[in-house]
């Protein structure tokens, strides 16, 4: 038949290519890499060079392999989200979600491919070579760039502006001065160092710690969503200090204490986060969806009546289309937040009607607090 007659032909071909091959020469290759792989490994122990190179390499493979492995936007059940709770179980949180400002990544291949593109990418190039032996990079777990670090302060100062800032139940939230509300961030830099930014100057006051999810990792193939930290660890945020213009005027608390004290945290910054909810980065095989459902059982599950949630564009764009029903329809399930937007809702939370855990949003409580949607 045809078909027999194809797949004949294609092994055909494949025992051609096979047999062109040097096998010796690639096994030489492969055991040379393995042999380096090892000898990096035993020099870690004993020098901090070769430890930045083990940790580059690592981070290096792992990126191109999820580029090419990724699958975590497929095997999506085709009824997104889970049943919608009955009113008997109804928990209800409010959610404020918080897009992180520009990242180097954004600043590289989100502006557009004129004729400024190559010098933007000559630059993202060089700075990553230059900084090839520290722990940090320009495109994996891309940071803020400086246009982010801008809209980043410009949040921070509507957050505390008393003229132009937030109104209503959540502005108490923002401002943690009512009611119960915590502050979480995905596990990437750009989202962690927003949201230390953004409320600086309540961290200033209260000391609490930003929580570290990993389940909020950003949904992408490229490798700026590929994080730095690991399991159980804070997000490096050391140089913050440098994007707090007024920080002389930090009022006494645990964050001066640390100023006065020439000290930081965990995460390299006065600013400090909690890692124990954090899994590291996303393995190859993860599920998206999966990752949400984790998320809304985390948000059900803890005291605070408000999570205010640092984080990325995508993730939560996927997040409003499992959970608010599509007969609804919302801009959320269709546009990305912009760049340091704020988004505010409630996720019912409870057992549905089989008595199965069941989320959802109803459409009517969305509310932008700041930025909104993108066009």
């Amino acid at each position: 038949s045809p078909a027999l007659t194809l797949g004949h032909s294609n092994m055909s071909v494949l025992a051609t290519v096979a047999a062109e091959i040097d096998w010796a020469t690639v096994l030489a290759y492969a055991f040379t890499v393995m042999a380096a792989y090892v000898a990096l490994t035993v020099a870690a122990v004993a020098s901090p060079i070769a430890r930045r190179i083990l940790f580059k390499s690592r981070l290096y493979a792992r990126g191109i392999a999820h580029m090419v492995l990724s699958r975590e936007k497929k095997n999506w059940p085709k009824q997104r989200g889970n049943g919608v709770p009955v009113f008997d179980s109804l928990v209800t949180k409010r959610i404020i979600f918080i897009r992180h400002g520009e990242s180097t990544w954004n600043q590289v291949f989100n502006r557009g491919f004129g004729y400024r593109f190559p010098f933007r990418l000559f630059e993202g190039v060089l700075t990553e070579v230059v900084g090839l032996l520290s722990r940090s990079s320009f495109f994996f777990d891309a940071p803020l760039s400086d246009l982010g670090n801008l809209e980043a302060k410009k949040l921070r100062s509507f957050l505390t502006s008393k003229e132009d800032g937030p109104v209503g139940k959540d502005a108490d939230a923002l401002a943690g001065v009512k009611g119960t509300s915590i502050l979480v961030t995905s596990n990437l830099r750009r989202a962690a160092q927003t949201m230390a930014i953004a409320f600086w100057d309540r961290v200033a006051v209260t000391g609490e710690k930003i929580y570290v999810l990993s389940c909020l990792q950003e949904m992408a193939r490229n490798v700026d969503t590929c994080a730095l930290a690991g399991p159980g660890e804070p997000v490096p945020l050391r140089g913050l200090e440098e994007q707090i213009p007024d920080i002389q005027n930090v009022p006494a608390g645990p964050i001066r204490n640390l100023l006065e004290r020439r000290r930081v945290t965990d995460s390299g910054s006065v600013v400090a986060e909690s890692g124990h909810f954090n899994a590291g980065n996303k393995p190859l095989m993860r599920n998206g969806h999966a990752s949400m459902l984790e998320f809304a059982h985390w948000c059900a599950a803890q005291d605070a009546k408000t999570v205010i949630v640092g984080g990325h564009s995508l993730w939560f764009k996927e997040f409003f289309k499992c959970f608010i029903p599509s007969e609804q329809g919302h801009v959320a399930q269709r546009k990305k937040i912009v760049n340091c937007g704020v988004v505010a809702f409630d996720l019912k939370c409870g057992k549905d009607a089989s008595g199965n855990d069941g989320f959802s949003i109803d459409s009517s409580t969305v509310r932008v607090v700041y930025g909104g949607f993108g066009k």
